[in-house]
């Protein structure tokens, strides 16, 4: 292994994120929302009535940033919030109408990118990819522990 980036694995692998990172802020915006913010409305899709904790998990934010993201979604009408009714200190959060269409339209934007990326490996090596990518945050966790 050199010194130069390119040709560290880590570097390689921050490099395509920023690249799907970009790409996914580009398609989100005539919908008027950033990739964290469709990634909060995907994930109340999937699963309604999330803690600022989980949504802060499943968008890859500190809880702090996502209580930024939620109040921007609540005030453009698209998610609503209530106490939990068994833990009073807790808000739950779930998509409105408008929320869930959004969400929808997101689905619709970030396709073409997701068709690029299967594209990018043959259909054959897209499982190794995914368990090389599983292998990579596995790691990374374990050093965390540690």
């Amino acid at each position: 292994m050199t010194n130069r980036p390119e040709t560290r694995l880590g570097y390689a692998l921050k490099l395509a994120q920023h690249a799907l990172h970009r790409q996914m802020e580009d398609q989100l915006r005539p919908l008027g929302i950033t990739s964290a913010q469709y990634a909060v409305l995907a994930a109340l899709r999937e699963q309604p009535d999330q803690t600022n904790a989980d949504l802060a998990e499943a968008a890859f934010l500190t809880p702090q940033s996502m209580q930024g993201v939620l109040a921007k979604l609540e005030a453009g009408g698209l998610v609503e919030r209530r106490q939990d009714q068994h833990h009073g200190r807790r808000q739950l959060a779930r998509l409105t109408d408008a929320g869930v269409k959004t969400a929808m339209a997101g689905d619709n934007c970030v396709k073409p990118i997701e068709v690029a990326l299967d594209a990018a490996v043959s259909p054959e090596k897209a499982e190794e990819v995914l368990a090389i990518l599983e292998r990579f945050h596995a790691a990374m966790c374990d050093l965390a522990v540690k």
